[in-house]
Order: C-alpha cells, then structure tokens, then sequence
C-alpha cells in the first residue's frame, strides 16, 4: 500500500525531485527527455543549478515548443519562435519559480507568494515528491511523479505527466548528467528571435466591425483574411482559414476563455504572416473553431505586437506599425505594464480600490470585474448593481454578470472617469481569477489612442486628435 502525504508547498521542506545520492553532491544538473507535448512527439531538457535555484525547461516538439525558466530575478516563457515573455503578474510567477523548489534543495530558492500556494504531496514511506498541484489564476495544474531511479548520483523520477487546461504533456527521462559549468545565460531569457521585417512606420487601415480593431492579415502568400488584434490573445486561426492558407494542424489540446468549459485546438506553423508592411516568419497558431457566425478567420496578439511598436487608433480605425517606438513619439500618460503569460497588466483602481487590471482589445465591454474582487469588495452592494443576465461571451461560453458604474477607474496615472461595469458572478473561467480585479476592453481603450511599447514595457494613453 502506497502512503501518501499532502501539504501546501508554503511549508518549509527539502522536498524535491532530484535528489543527490552522493557527497559532495554536484551543483549542475542536466536531464534529457523524450517528450510528447499535446500529442506531438519531440525532445527536451531541464537544467538546474541546485545552490540558487535556477533552472531552464526546454520542449522541442514543432508548433507546441516552448521554453520556461528563473534565472534567480526573472521568471519566464518562450514560445516556438523563442520570443520571451517575462511573467509579471504573481501567479505567473510563482508557477515558475514553484519548479525551483521541486528542482533544488531550497537554501538559496526564492519564494514567490501566489494567490493560493500549491500542493505537494508526498510518498510517506519514500520521501518522493508524486504530484503537485499549482493554482494559477483561475487555473490548476497538475503534474505527477513517478518511477523513481537512480542515475548519475541522482534519485530522479523517469517518468513527469502534466495536465492543465491546454492538455496534457509527458516527459520521460533518457539521461542524466552533471556538467562542471552551465553559463549564467542559459538561465536567462532568451534574445528576441531576429524573425521579422519592416522597413520603416506601416500605416494599416482596418476593416470590418466598427467596435472591434479587426485588421487585414495574410498567411503564406494569400488571400487577405480578417483578423482580431487582440491584446489579450495570440496568434489564432480558424480550420477553415487554415485550409486556404494551406497550414497542416497537428496534435490537440484544449484551450479555456472566458466561460466554464474548454475548446478543442490543434497546432500549425505558417511560414509567414503579413500585416501591412511588417512580415512575421515562422509563426506558430492554435487552430480553434470560432464558430459559424464569427465575423473573422483569427486572433492575432502577442506576437505582433512583441515584435513592432504599435499606434492604435480605434476610433479613426488605423493602426501603426514601426520597428521601435522612437518612430511613433509617443505622448500623453504613460503607464507601466507587466505580463499576465501574453496579456498586459497594469496597477490601477476602481473608485479608489487598488487592484490588477488587464487590457484587452479584444472584448467589445469596458471593464468586466472578476468574481473574486466583486466579492472580496462587496461590489454588487457597493455599486447597487442591476441584475443582468449573460453579457460576457466567448471561448468557454457565457459568463453570468451584474450592471453597475464607477465613477472612476484609474489605470497607472491615468484616471478614467464614468466607467460602466460588469459585475462578474463566475466560478470558472477567466472571471474567476483572483489576481486581477478587472478585464478592461474596448469601451475604455477607444477613448485613447494607444501606443503598445511591449519591449519598453509602456503603454502610452495619448488624447485623439479628432
């Protein structure tokens, strides 16, 4: 019989999953795996400096590749293109740095502090680490442990399963070595992937609805598709869309939004996305199934706007794109952002209660209130909230929401006054998150003109000239 342990990895413990089983025991460690990533076979690695803490996760598995890694500063990602993104939002985070303490012995691992720490559960009989289970956002990911051996002086589990909203992905060892040195670069985020071409400011004119920023977009030398820049997305495209641009989905996995429940996605690469003038190559997409009476063939997001600078002009309809934001001379109040994954986060207030906030251009709403903020402030009685009904749709389906108004919403310095709210009851979903009071969307963001500096992390609030 297998005795098992649980407890929150907030208590102290040594508990980890590569365990020296000599002394002195080596600093360096580097795990080779074979891998399949949602559905998609490839190769791996981890490696781990065990006296601070700092690691690198690498999966080489086509469209799904990725990166993760601490570097004893900054907790980040990449995606197959290699584009870091260095988290900034707490859970993010403490996602991250959580694999530290499962990966070293914990002296000199900093301690992040997320909304609800994980949980570890151990073989009592052993020692061994099984599973954990971190809580980010109003996410949970679960990864087990398993079939522990010996190698190169290490006790480590061969076999790693982890599952979470986007699917599931293994990891079995192949190796264990302990090299005398790894450089201090390994562990940092990787330099921006030189995969993209303008040769100067792009002016975009864009088409379709007029609440939403929806912009002409060609895939491998096509046709013109419609496109939803979107702050809070990546680079999506629909199964049909994908079959004109010729793009080949493989593996699957899920991907969650804004209700309760989960889409179903594949994964492709397109050799080469065009926006105006500004080109993007070798660009990894979700295949996802928008629905019949969507009005677009995809999302385009982080990617993009990672790479250029970015003038939007919702009201007049016109996007600039330029190499670097000098080009653009951006005025008006300039707001510190970090990343929430791919989405901008900025500090900022409801009527004076401080709180996270996301900004998103692609929710046509003007601020949506996750369910942990309305009920820690009790907002519904606060604002007087109107019942409501199902206003808030999306990838996940409806999310039940209550009518309400602020007399001022305060993004960073800027101060946004008579704000129309909606007052979320979620218990799933993006609503649920408990590390951001509120998604700020269309509504809001069309007052402004934006200047989207994501390498400066800055965005720019200028007034319209119009």
């Amino acid at each position: 019989m297998i005795h098992l342990l649980a407890f929150a990895a907030a208590v102290a413990t040594n508990a980890t999953i590569l365990r020296s089983a000599s002394a002195p025991a080596p600093r360096f460690v580097r795990v080779q795996l074979d891998v399949t990533a949602y559905g998609i076979a490839g190769r791996g690695e981890i490696l781990v400096d065990r006296t601070t803490g700092r690691f690198v996760r690498r999966f080489d598995a086509g469209p799904v590749s990725e990166r993760e890694g601490w570097d004893g500063a900054r907790a980040w990602r990449a995606d197959a293109t290699g584009m870091p993104r260095v988290q900034g939002n707490r859970d993010e985070r403490a996602a991250i740095v959580d694999w530290s303490h499962l990966l070293a012995p914990g002296d000199g691992v900093s301690h992040e502090h997320p909304a609800q720490p994980a949980e570890i559960t151990l073989d009592q009989s052993s020692g061994e680490v099984t599973r954990i289970v971190r809580h980010i956002g109003h996410t949970s990911e679960r990864t087990t442990f398993a079939d522990y051996r010996t190698a190169s002086g290490f006790v480590a589990p061969f076999t790693i399963a982890d599952t979470s909203e986007n699917g599931t992905w293994t990891a079995h060892v192949s190796g264990i070595d302990t090299p005398r040195t790894i450089r201090d670069a390994a562990f940092a985020p990787p330099p921006e992937p030189r995969d993209w071409s303008l040769p100067g400011v792009d002016v975009v004119t864009m088409i379709g609805r007029a609440d939403l920023p929806v912009i002409p977009v060609s895939i491998n030398g096509g046709p013109v598709l419609h496109f939803l820049l979107d702050t809070g997305g990546q680079n999506v495209i629909t199964p049909d869309a994908a079959r004109r641009a010729g793009i080949e989905p493989v593996g699957e996995g899920t991907v969650g939004g804004a209700g309760a429940a989960l889409a179903k996605i594949r994964y492709a690469s397109a050799r080469s996305v065009r926006v105006g003038g500004a080109e993007m190559r070798d660009q990894p997409f979700l295949v996802l199934d928008l629905g019949a009476t969507a009005p677009i063939d995809g999302i385009i997001g982080y990617e993009l706007l990672a790479r250029f600078a970015v003038r939007l002009d919702l009201q007049r309809g016109r996007l600039e794109l330029a190499p670097d934001v000098r080009a653009l001379s951006p005025m008006g109040v300039a707001v510190p952002m970090v990343l929430v994954d791919r989405q901008p986060q900025v500090d900022g207030a409801l009527d004076g209660i401080a709180g996270a906030m996301t900004l998103d251009t692609g929710s046509a709403s003007a601020a949506d209130v996750n369910t942990p903020f309305v009920v820690a402030h009790d907002l519904r009685t606060r604002y007087h909230a109107e019942a409501g009904g199902y206003p808030i749709s999306g990838i996940g389906g409806p999310v039940h929401a209550y009518f309400a108004h602020a007399k001022e919403l305060r993004l960073g310095e800027l101060s946004v006054p008579d704000v129309n709210l909606l007052l979320t009851d979620a218990h799933s979903g993006a609503e649920a998150d408990p590390t951001i009071a509120a998604n700020v969307g269309e509504q809001v963001l069309r007052r402004f003109v934006l200047v989207l500096d994501y390498r400066g992390a800055t965005i720019h609030f200028e007034t319209p000239s119009h």
